[in-house]
């Protein structure tokens, strides 16, 4: 059955302060910042958006000087164990009052274990924490200037909408993180950063057969499909996006099925969609019916699904090769 699921994207970027972070000042840093992100929130609201992306440390700011790094690390740390319970609740009120996923992506300080972590928070629209990701690939002097500690895990979250794989800024370009959500098939992919990754993005939408929606920051923002193309984007005009997308959606070869793919389209009319993106000899199959599933159709005119054949065919191949002599 359809599954159509609403998704926005932006583009904030952190704001900028003058000076040292002052500990008597916390609540103006937290006041003023979460207004910023607000403001960024609202364009998206009036779309009513089932699931809305902030970019990677979102709840952060740029200072104007600072004498060194070490000093500004020292005194956002200190921040951040202010603040960020106080964003996450936050967070939740918008998602309640709205009806809608949040997925919060920042710095967060875990009391525990005394730990920092480069998270996104997923937070439902009745204000519960759906998971957490932590980045598990940092950029090395995340860990080695700023003592932010390495995620370890990565696992599929499971929203109201369906299965959402996390990539946060730098671990887009690891393939070890990519192979590991392809093989769990999530529905969506989503991607909290500080660096857009260019063609990055597009090979993990491919790879994970999955939708991926980005958001950046102060960076183009985008919604786009398994075949890596753009559904929307932000722009230089407009740092805020929402697009439709339907998670009822399979990809599959053309050899041996274009005939029945056209069966079925003749079957199903506009009940049943077929994107070709050119070139890539497969196509997506998205099922516009409330009544039936594209799995459905696929299981009725015997449709094999892209990596099916590829199985298939890789599974011949190493049955006919020679065995190997010692």
């Amino acid at each position: 059955m359809a599954n159509k699921v609403k998704i926005g994207v932006t583009s904030l970027p952190n704001p900028v302060m003058p000076g040292h972070i002052k500990v008597g000042e916390y609540d103006k840093y937290e006041k003023e910042i979460k207004a910023h992100i607000k403001s960024y929130i609202d364009m998206l609201l009036p779309d009513s958006p089932d699931l809305i992306i902030l970019p990677e440390c979102c709840n952060r700011f740029t200072p104007v000087c600072y004498e060194t790094r070490d000093v500004f690390y020292k005194d956002v740390k200190k921040y951040y164990r202010y603040a960020e319970n106080r964003f996450v609740e936050y967070m939740k009120d918008v998602a309640v009052n709205n009806n809608t996923n949040i997925a919060y992506s920042a710095v967060r300080f875990v009391p525990e274990t005394e730990r920092y972590l480069n998270s996104t928070v997923y937070i439902t629209r009745n204000g519960s924490i759906a998971g957490i990701y932590d980045k598990n690939h940092l950029v090395i002097e995340e860990n080695t200037e700023c003592n932010i500690d390495y995620g370890s895990k990565a696992e599929l979250i499971k929203l109201d909408f369906g299965k959402v794989a996390t990539a946060i800024c730098f671990d887009l370009n690891f393939d070890e993180l990519m192979y590991k959500y392809k093989s769990e098939k999530p529905d969506l992919t989503v991607f909290a950063s500080a660096y857009h990754g260019g063609l990055r993005q597009e090979q993990f939408a491919y790879m994970c057969r999955s939708y991926f929606a980005s958001s950046v920051l102060g960076l183009e923002s985008r919604i786009i499909n398994p075949y890596g193309k753009t559904v929307a984007a932000t722009t230089n005009y407009t740092p805020c996006v929402t697009a439709e997308i339907n998670l009822d959606y399979e990809l599959c070869h053309i050899d041996y099925n274009f005939e029945k793919i056209k069966q079925a389209k003749a079957k199903y009319k506009d009940a049943l969609t077929v994107y070709d993106p050119g070139y890539a000899g497969s196509v997506m199959l998205t099922c516009e019916s409330e009544d039936i599933s594209v799995e459905e159709i696929i299981k009725e005119f015997d449709i094999e699904k892209l990596d099916d054949y590829f199985k298939r065919a890789l599974a011949h191949r190493n049955s006919h090769l020679p065995e190997v002599q010692l």
